[in-house]
């Protein structure tokens, strides 16, 4: 038996009972306790899916927050693992063994137990070939994962995912994963019921009805009541949530919208308590700053905008070509006349701050971009084919991609053609690499370099650029299971110094999200990392909306 640490044990102190506080409900239907505590908040475009082990977008994944509950989630402060639907965990010696004890009260939407059993299942299908989960490879630490996800083997009983009891579930690792933690707190870990799901479809079916309501069951403090197409989303408290009483919102009604200054005016007449789609128009920043600066909140992100660029197509597959587009790039300009929300100019992928900083090659330097082209044999852009430069549908993506086009324009002297898409077609189109450049981003859900640069391995199922670099890939084998943080981070800068060498991207700024919420809206604690906890938002009595 492997020798385990002095458990992790938490008190969890009550929350101090808010105003309007309301009972559970005895039935999840969807009449609402108190109607006033209802939440309208805009989360940007429409989610591809609602399936947890699938899902990409950052707008799904806020929708996620509400329905289910992962084993650990993060201190939005401290950013550090706490209690979820765990309450205590052992780590061994070792590091390569981990306990997670389940909460005795932990119940599914329908009032059935979650126990440990749901977990394997959960684990049985994250990690099964077929439904093709695109965060699979980040568990590969877990003994037997690879082997099992790559279909060489389909016996789940040989990978390291067990129910020792009912309300526990270990996880053996064939090596140390400094991250293991954080990650049992990421979104595409949450638990499903084997029963809902297999109910319609086999286990490892990718298209299924089990996600659409009233059929999806969920472990978190909502359930899902109704979604029409492209206009809302509804969750109603969940009676059976472990927590229920102290969630103190009985309604939210999610409204996707690709069009910033559409959900701005909503806010604006009264529609929507909390425009939570991440950019705002970047003209009315200054007005809400000086009329309304308790409605605007601009929060620096853990984030990275970006363009990917399809290293497999001519010309783009020439490193010169890809460092003559990146060097015409004036980020400036980007970030104070487009974007204005207090977004810092990108020269990696991954944000710096004291304890992580590459050097990066990157400048606005339109001489020697032109010398590189020049050196990839479109001296003055000369026989250089037109570009194709993708993005979804955003106002704040489209002024982007037009001042990109100018600049490659007036620098390079080549013709750029721009692709709006709808979201869900455009992260079609971005996974099957069926772009030239494409609007791009990294938002991580732990804030930690890996997260940020895991996906540019060679073969990732979210390596956009579709690049491959040995070197690379070796330094990011080796932070892995690199258990000394210094040492770890080191590994990580010399790996992003070579990917900004190669340059399959070209980083343009650090996010700063700017939302817009209004003062009766409590309890939302803003940080680096977009998952909100729905469970501390209410709305304040005294002055709801009439």
């Amino acid at each position: 038996m492997p020798a385990f640490r002095k458990p992790i044990r938490f008190v969890v102190p009550l929350m101090v009972l808010l105003l309007g506080l309301i009972g559970c409900s005895k039935n999840s239907e969807t009449q609402d306790a108190n109607p006033t505590q209802t939440l309208r908040v805009a989360i940007g475009a429409s989610p591809q899916s609602l399936d947890p082990h699938l899902i990409t977008g950052v707008p799904a994944m806020k929708i996620m927050a509400a329905l289910f509950e992962p084993l650990l989630v993060l201190n939005t402060v401290t950013e550090q693992p706490e209690p979820g639907v765990a309450t205590n965990w052992w780590v061994s010696d070792d590091g390569l063994h981990y306990r997670f004890e389940l909460r005795k009260n932990a119940k599914w939407s329908d009032g059935t137990p979650v126990t440990a059993k749901d977990f394997v299942f959960t684990w049985r299908r994250i990690l099964a070939p077929g439904i093709a989960a695109p965060y699979a490879q980040e568990y590969y630490a877990i003994s037997g994962a690879e082997a099992y996800h790559k279909g060489k083997v389909r016996d789940f009983s040989t990978v390291g995912v067990k129910a020792t009891a009912a309300d526990m579930v270990e996880f053996t690792l064939k090596q140390p994963d400094p991250l293991f933690l954080k990650r049992m707190a990421q979104d595409s870990t949450v638990p499903v019921q084997e029963s809902a799901v297999t109910y319609y479809t086999a286990f490892d079916d990718p298209v299924s009805e089990w996600t659409q309501p009233p059929h999806l069951v969920s472990n978190g403090p909502f359930i899902l009541t109704q979604w029409e197409l492209n206009k809302s989303i509804v969750a109603v408290k969940n009676p059976h949530y472990w927590d229920a009483e102290n969630v103190t919102l009985e309604k939210i009604i999610f409204i996707p919208a690709d069009s910033q200054a559409t959900t701005e005016r909503m806010f604006r007449s009264n529609q929507l308590d909390f425009d939570y789609g991440g950019t705002i128009p970047a003209e009315k920043i200054a007005t809400y700053k000086q009329d309304a600066p308790d409605k605007l909140v601009i929060q620096p992100g853990y984030a990275t905008y970006y363009y990917s660029i399809n290293t497999r197509k001519p010309p783009f597959d020439n490193l010169n070509v890809r460092r003559a587009l990146a060097f015409a790039v004036d980020r400036d300009m980007i970030v104070q006349r487009i974007t204005k929300a207090g977004q810092k100019p990108a020269y990696t992928v991954s944000p710096i701050d004291d304890s992580y900083h590459p050097s990066s090659p990157l400048s606005f330097n339109p001489e020697k971009a032109r010398e590189y082209l020049a050196k990839a044999g479109y001296p003055n852009g000369e026989n250089f084919p037109p570009v194709t430069i993708s993005y979804n549908t955003n106002e704040n993506h489209r002024k982007v991609a037009i001042a990109i086009q100018q600049m490659w324009k007036d620098t390079l002297n080549i013709d750029v053609e721009l692709v709006n898409q709808e979201w869900k077609v455009f992260l079609a189109t971005r996974y099957s690499h069926d772009y030239e450049i494409c609007r791009d981003a990294a938002a991580s859900t732990y804030p930690d370099p890996a997260d940020m640069l895991t996906v540019f391995a060679t073969g990732h199922d979210m390596n956009t650029p579709n690049w491959s670099n040995s070197d690379y890939d070796a330094l990011i084998a080796r932070a892995r299971v690199e258990t000394n943080n210094e040492a770890r981070l080191a590994l990580l800068a010399q790996a992003e110094e070579i990917l900004l060498e190669q340059m399959p991207v070209i980083p343009l700024y650090y996010y700063a999200y700017s939302y817009l919420i209004s003062p009766e809206v409590r309890g939302m604690t803003f940080s680096r990392v977009e998952r909100p906890d729905f469970k501390s938002i209410y709305i304040e009595p005294s002055k709801q909306r009439q």
